[in-house]
């Protein structure tokens, strides 16, 4: 099983170090502006893994704070899907929800490989040492809940079976779609071939990663900001000039954009491997741009050409289920793990209707419609 489980404030691993280097020196608000959190480093087995600890942080970003996810993003979600005789009531129930939580200190976490984004790949540990690193934890955050979040059947079963077995709730989270590296779907797929064609047209410019410089950041920033802030939720994390830039220069993304023919990026898209498994976690694209130009077609390309070229897995994260099945993306439910069994009741109880309400309402109906 290797040495002891340990807890450090800087990580040993090359990739976290370069990885979490800036943030460690500036704080987390530098890598996202709606992100306060602290950083710490669980060495386990062969095996590092970046922990973010919390508190409180109501307004935190949904990928560090439960609060966010379930109650400030799940209330926009109802505003927007909703008509008003329905959202309204709902928001209500939310908003006390709410309440409770806050009282409840929902927020009082650790997640476990967290590497401030919304997709966080997993290696093969199987989770051996699992009951001692949860002992590590507890040991230097008592009054925290335990998270492990982005787990799947595809990249973390055992993981998952080790987290059931320790006494973890195994909580239904969303839909992802997963491409494997040689997917015949995606082969299959016209609508892919045809994104493809219009990523190749030629009246976009398809601009790689080395030819970017420094000062396009502020647009590709504000090109994310418009579609994960403005159009989708102020919940997402929002990325700063200076993160973006920074992992496109340690080349930790690889970015691509498209320039229109005046010179102007109108869409960006980066995507990186993590434990074998490529992730998207940056796009963006003018949402004040014609549709006929098919922005977002042409960027959800890019990832899937990358992984397929590299022969590697692609976890495309959630949203926009139906595009991504038409494309060849399989859906895969992906859950989170919350090992609260050393809280007392009051702050257990809400995990327990988390818990009942994702898997009687949130896993059949992202199932059923393919969310």
């Amino acid at each position: 099983m290797g040495s002891k489980p340990q807890i450090t404030n800087e990580p040993s691993e090359e990739l976290l170090r370069a990885w979490f280097a800036p943030v460690l020196r500036q704080g987390t608000r530098w890598c996202a502006r709606n992100l306060q959190t602290e950083c710490a480093f669980l060495k386990v087995e062969n095996w590092e893994f970046p922990l973010t600890i919390n508190d409180a942080e109501w307004d935190n970003s949904w990928i560090c704070s439960p609060y966010t996810h379930y109650v400030s993003y799940a209330r926009e979600e109802v505003r927007r899907a909703m008509p008003t005789a329905i959202g309204v009531p709902f928001s209500l129930l939310l908003l006390g929800l709410g309440t409770w939580f806050r009282a409840a200190q929902l927020n009082q976490v650790i997640m476990v490989n967290n590497w401030l984004m919304s997709t966080n790949p997993w290696p093969p540990w199987e989770g051996a040492s699992l009951r001692e690193a949860l002992v590590a934890m507890r040991q230097r955050w008592p009054g925290h809940a335990v998270i492990f979040r982005s787990l799947n059947e595809r990249e973390s079963a055992p993981l998952l079976r080790a987290l059931k077995d320790a006494g973890a709730r195994i909580i239904p989270s969303r839909q992802i779609w997963y491409y494997d590296g040689d997917s015949a779907l995606v082969l299959a797929s016209r609508d892919f071939r045809k994104d493809v064609n219009l990523l190749r047209r030629g009246d976009l410019q398809r601009v790689v990663h080395e030819q970017l410089c420094d000062a396009d950041f502020s647009r590709i920033a504000e090109l994310y900001a418009q579609l994960y802030i403005d159009k989708y939720s102020r919940c997402n994390p929002c990325y700063t000039v200076e993160w973006l830039r920074y992992l496109w220069k340690g080349r930790h993304l690889q970015f691509t954009a498209l320039r229109d023919n005046a010179g102007v990026i109108v869409g960006v898209e980066a995507c990186g491997l993590i434990h074998g498994v490529m992730v998207s976690p940056v796009v963006g694209y003018d949402i004040n741009r014609p549709r006929s130009m098919a922005l977002y077609r042409r960027l959800a390309a890019v990832p899937v050409l990358s992984a397929r070229e590299r022969g590697v897995p692609l976890n495309l994260s959630a949203g926009v289920g139906r595009f991504k099945a038409l494309r060849g993306g399989e859906p895969v439910m992906e859950f989170i793990a919350v090992i609260d069994a050393h809280l007392p009741l009051k702050r257990r109880l809400p995990w327990s209707v988390i818990e009942g309400l994702s898997r009687g309402v949130l896993e059949p109906v992202v199932r059923r419609m393919k969310l």
